[in-house]
């Protein structure tokens, strides 16, 4: 057997990739029972058994569809939060314009079906430990992600406070999408200002 080429891994990337998005596609479409190998294979575009070569156990197809969930979230969250970096003053409306831009992109198109598909999935991290696993390590690092924009408060615990802005977002998300009316964008961020303050600011 010939040794693997960069364009051989790239290859596998690629489908897994394409089976990871169709995954969470079937999820979010037809729930959890509807994820079988053979759905995935048609919601990829796939022959039989494709899916089943590179993710053979609905355990293995679960995390491929996590882990490209994941990846996605945190690419948003980078688009929209990395450049509060260099913005100076840091104020909280400008803080808290980003979170609701940040829930915007999270509730719309392909990442609003990755919404549903998060809270499928979670249901069955209650019954999976490895899939528990992989939540708490993404929702600890997402915590992390937000405790620097809460660490210049005048705070005792700017974990807790991160942890508490972190809470409201993911409900806020799930509410816009789970829930059959958005709440106005004015309501998302007169809410957010009783987490982050109101317009002191947050860094010099």
């Amino acid at each position: 057997m010939s040794p693997a080429t960069p364009k051989d891994d790239a290859s596998r990337v690629r489908r897994r990739d394409e089976i990871a998005t169709a995954a969470i596609d079937v999820l979010a479409t037809k729930g959890f029972r509807g994820l079988t190998h053979r759905a995935v294979d048609e919601a990829a575009g796939l022959g039989p058994g494709s899916v089943n070569y590179h993710a053979p156990t609905r355990s293995r197809l679960l995390h491929l569809a996590l882990g490209q969930l994941f990846a996605r979230d945190f690419e948003i969250a980078g688009a929209t939060f990395g450049s509060l970096v260099d913005v100076k003053p840091l104020t909280v409306d400008v803080v808290v314009t980003r979170i609701v831009d940040f829930i915007q992109a999270m509730t719309t198109g392909d990442a609003a079906k990755r919404v549903i598909a998060r809270a499928i999935m979670l249901g069955e991290a209650q019954h999976d430990r490895e899939v528990r696993e992989l939540f708490d390590t993404q929702r600890g690092a997402f915590v992390t992600f937000a405790q620097w924009i809460v660490a210049s408060l005048d705070s005792e615990d700017p974990q807790a406070e991160a942890e508490t802005l972190v809470v409201m977002i993911e409900g806020l998300i799930q509410r816009q999408v789970l829930i059959g009316s958005r709440l106005p964008r004015s309501l998302v961020e007169q809410m957010l200002r009783t987490i982050v303050g109101s317009s002191a600011l947050i860094a010099e």
